[in-house]
């Protein structure tokens, strides 16, 4: 196994080390890098309670190489929003099916610093997209760098949100969003019902009012197939 491309065996594993390494895949790292960052948490996860650690000589300082200047990026440089919805189910069937079906993205991104920062179901999102699909949960000051970074460049991606504030948040960020599609926002105490499918408060209706006064188009549609209706 160990003369296969793309196999490493690494003994001594631990919790630490299973843990980092199946968080970094959202980060899309290089083989050799996902061995690395193993073998090193891997190795940090070895304790002992009483001895007391030792201490390590200050490295010698490294004098940093001026830095290229930056080259600006076009518009065919980021990565290309297939559709950007609002649903606070996230990735269920309709998603999973019908929308990337219509939108023929290669990845679904969750944007949220609530389900991004919950492990458990962070990694249950994850696992649920449909075949030839890839699904991703970030913060969104992830999202917005991922958005800056060439490396994705012309993919074609879903981004699924939970609040529209969150949606106004990526684009003060720079990332360019021309419609938002609301399907899905539960009633809970304190907001109100705009139809059988949302339901909002004070702070989603001024996100609502922030994304309309940039132009963004907003519709409401369950699925791909009903009929679209503007706010």
């Amino acid at each position: 196994m160990v003369d296969k491309e793309n196999y490493e065996v690494i003994a001594g594993v631990n919790v630490p080390m299973l843990v980092e390494t199946f968080m970094a895949r959202d980060d899309n790292p290089s083989f050799d890098e996902l061995v690395a960052l193993a073998v090193e948490t891997g190795s940090e996860g070895v304790k002992a309670l009483k001895a007391k650690p030792v201490e390590k000589a200050a490295p010698a300082p490294v004098k940093p190489k001026a830095a290229a200047p930056a080259k600006p990026m076009g518009p065919n440089d980021y990565m290309q929003i297939g559709l950007a919805r609002i649903d606070d189910r996230l990735i269920h069937g309709q998603v999973a099916t019908r929308w990337t079906k219509e939108t023929n993205v290669s990845r679904i991104i969750v944007v949220s610093d609530e389900v991004a920062a919950d492990n458990v179901r962070k990694t249950l999102l994850t696992q649920v997209a449909p075949p030839g699909v890839t699904a991703h949960v970030v913060d969104v000051a992830k999202m917005i760098r991922v958005y800056n970074n060439p490396k994705y460049a012309g993919e074609r991606v879903m981004l699924l949100f939970t609040n529209p504030t969150d949606v106004e948040r990526i684009v003060e960020g720079g990332v360019k969003v021309t419609s938002v599609n609301v399907g899905g926002m539960a009633f809970r105490q304190g907001k109100t019902q705009v139809n059988n499918a949302v339901s909002v408060d004070e702070k989603d209706i001024e996100a609502f009012n922030k994304l309309n006064a940039r132009g963004i188009e907003l519709e409401v549609r369950k699925v791909s197939t009903d009929q679209k209706t503007e706010k």
